[in-house]
């Protein structure tokens, strides 16, 4: 039993390398949808305004302890790309401001962070977990989702990959 166990987990860490790719997402190939959702003025806000160059959206909540490590990752790459790349938060847990406020001074989040606790938000973008990072190109065309994990050198392929389109 623990022979194959074991052997499962290999397999797995060996055909799932980069964390949970969804090219075959619904959204991919398709223009992002945008929502106004609260801001951490909690002032109402189309964070598709902020799409005005290739982005990474940003789905996460203040329990997440994957998302933790992906704030640094996301960190590096804004440092590495610059003004090539944006990053926009999504609190999935927040409804106002309170809980957005807390992830960005706690966790150290210095991107743009929404209130993203919306049934609209959540189906339309099919969030049942955090995080989950959406690719999109200069066009505003989502061309990868992610979620969990996702190493850094796979990470910096696909904003490379968003840039380049």
């Amino acid at each position: 039993m623990l022979r194959w166990l074991t052997m499962v987990l290999w397999l797995f860490v060996i055909i799932v390398p980069e964390g949970h790719a969804s090219e075959k997402s619904p959204l991919v190939g398709r223009p992002v949808p945008t929502f106004k959702l609260p801001d951490e003025n909690n002032k109402l806000v189309d964070f598709g305004t902020l799409i005005d160059r290739p982005t990474i959206i940003y789905f996460t909540h203040n329990s997440c302890h994957y998302c933790t490590q992906i704030i640094a990752l996301l960190k590096r790459a804004k440092a590495k790309f610059g003004d090539s790349i944006r990053v926009i938060g999504i609190n999935v847990m927040a409804e106002d401001n309170k809980l957005v406020r807390a992830y960005k001074e706690e966790l150290g989040f210095i991107f743009p962070m929404f209130a993203g606790n919306r049934y609209e938000v959540l189906k339309t973008y099919r969030i049942n977990y955090v995080p989950v990072l959406v690719f999109v190109d200069a066009k505003r065309i989502i061309r990868r989702v992610v979620g969990h994990y996702i190493h850094e050198p796979v990470l910096h392929r696909y904003i490379r990959e968003i840039i380049e389109k």
